[in-house]
């Protein structure tokens, strides 16, 4: 996703504005609408067992850049943006290894009601210029995202606020009733007011309080140093690296021989290559997350269809099993399978060409229809996926045209072609992150797409609380895969090959990073 470079006025980050942004990546686990008081103990005690002197770097090999020399974490999505921003910055709530949210700035915490959480923050915070974290700083890192004004405001709703109660207590409030309160704690950055006041800092760097401070991004490299004042800890490594390498075969032999230490969201061609080699091990800790096709509605896919006639003709677990290696799950929803509230629908769109050749023959085009298809090799084998989706399209009237275009080309570009595969992840464990996607600003920018029956939907699943949270869910989710609104074609299950010299090294099912911070380097 690109990343909007400064806060602006309201009409600029409406669709207009979204629109030249790549709100895409992503991205779980929790679910539990209203959760009872939070204890002390918890990701943040272990944490801050396992940091002690620091050494070494971690160097990280992934398959894109950030989106953009611009450090608001709110401004945008990206693997390599929430990689950075999750260590650099703190939330108030914190997942661990399991999913679970424990205490990170607020201690504790209580849902008072279907609109408000009662908070307690912690009084020995600081960010990385010495600054306290107070809670005015939280306040203004709420308030503005529910402005609606930022990318990343599509993790609450318009017009949630913080209440300061006292230095140490506050009352985060949502006009309406808001189910998943405490996954948006658990994934909101907390920044410095003055930074928010001034937004033109974050073209400097990025000023957070987490286990690690940023140096630089410069020939492909992001470069983080420990923070030893931080408040769980100083972390067991000195420096992490996030870098940049584009070329598959290049990560991989960057592994292999010892360039880099972690190779993020591998294919299973990569775990081949490493299984019962004892210099490396893999770990299947992900995000909900999917690959799908993306149909933009502002041309041919406009027609629903068309859009089902591709869902018939592409053989989705023919796919699964031939070029992604069968680790990755096929369902039959427009959730991947294992978020919570997941539940298969119908119809299943089962493999039919001859249905989809019938479908395209009523959508209108009895002589074939010409679509464009932009890819690249930012999803795992996603050379080899797009050309068997454009065969198996032009078996059954479809004209395919296809453009390979690098990486950052195609992200900030994607949106200009008919079809292009790409990936979605919930970054805040919850499927409210993914439904988001196809409202607004954002459904606008991904999909041009528009649809205000199902923006109904998603609006009572946001208010939903307890038993009534799944039947909300299903209803929104159950309208996005009769309509085929894309082509759902799998699960995305994350595999991070990790190298022996790495010891202590865990990660959330969550898209970024921050248990990197109790890893050591040998």
């Amino acid at each position: 996703m690109e990343r909007d470079n400064r806060d602006g006025d309201s009409a600029g980050h409406d669709a207009g504005a979204l629109g030249r942004r790549n709100l895409l990546r992503l991205a779980l686990a929790s679910g539990a609408a209203l959760p009872a008081l939070g204890g002390l103990a918890g990701v943040d005690a272990a944490l801050t067992r396992a940091l002690a002197a620091t050494g070494g770097t971690l160097t990280y090999a992934n398959a894109e850049p950030p989106t953009s020399n611009y450090w608001d974490p709110a401004a945008g999505f990206g693997l390599v943006d929430e990689q950075v921003a999750s260590l650099v910055h703190d939330t108030l709530l914190a997942f661990d290894a399991s999913g679970t949210l424990n205490p990170s700035l607020a201690t504790a915490w209580k849902r008072l009601s279907p609109t408000t959480v009662e908070a307690t923050l912690r009084t020995d915070a600081k960010f990385h210029d010495g600054s306290p974290v107070t809670a005015e700083d939280i306040k203004a890192s709420f308030d503005r995202l529910g402005q609606g004004k930022l990318a990343q405001a599509i993790v609450v709703v318009p017009g949630i606020s913080v209440t300061i109660k006292s230095p140490t207590s506050i009352e985060i409030v949502s006009p309406q009733p808001f189910g998943v309160i405490e996954n948006a704690m658990g994934f909101v950055k907390i920044l410095r007011k003055t930074d928010i006041d001034t937004p033109d800092n974050f073209k400097k760097g990025a000023v957070g309080s987490g286990p690690y401070k940023f140096v630089s991004y410069k020939n492909n490299d992001v470069t983080l140093e420990a923070n030893p004042a931080y408040w769980g800890g100083a972390p067991q490594t000195q420096s992490i690296v996030f870098r940049y390498i584009e070329d598959h075969e290049a990560r991989l032999n960057a592994l292999l021989g010892g360039q880099v230490d972690i190779l993020t969201r591998v294919s299973s061609e990569d775990v081949k290559r490493v299984k019962g080699n004892a210099k490396f091990r893999v770990l299947d800790i992900s995000p909900p997350a999917q690959i799908i096709a993306i149909l933009q509605h502002n041309g041919p896919f406009s027609n629903t269809k068309l859009r089902q006639a591709v869902a018939y003709a592409v053989d989705r677990k023919s796919i699964a099993e031939s070029i992604m290696g069968g680790v990755n799950p096929v369902g039959t929803s427009s959730l991947p399978t294992n978020i919570p509230f997941y539940q298969p629908l119908q119809p299943d769109f089962t493999y039919d060409p001859d249905k989809a050749s019938s479908l395209v023959k009523e959508a209108g085009f009895p002589s074939g229809v010409d679509v464009t298809m932009a890819t690249t090799t930012l999803v795992p084998n996603q050379l080899e996926i797009d050309q068997a989706i454009a065969a198996s399209l032009e078996q059954v009237g479809f004209r395919v045209k296809i453009q390979r275009l690098e990486v950052g080309a195609f992200r900030s570009s994607y949106n200009t072609y008919d079809i292009s595969l790409n990936t979605l992840a919930s970054f805040n464990d919850d499927a409210d992150f993914l439904l988001g996607l196809y409202t607004g600003g954002a459904a606008a920018a991904i999909w041009h797409y528009k649809d205000e029956e199902f923006n109904k939907l998603q609006a009572t699943q946001r208010a939903a609380t307890g038993d009534a949270r799944q039947a909300a869910v299903t209803a929104a989710a159950s309208h996005l895969w009769d309509d085929q609104v894309t082509l759902y074609l799998s699960d995305e299950r994350w595999h991070t090959i990790v190298s022996s010299r790495v010891s202590g090294y865990t990660r959330a099912p969550l898209v970024g990073e921050r248990l990197a911070a109790g890893a050591s380097v040998a």
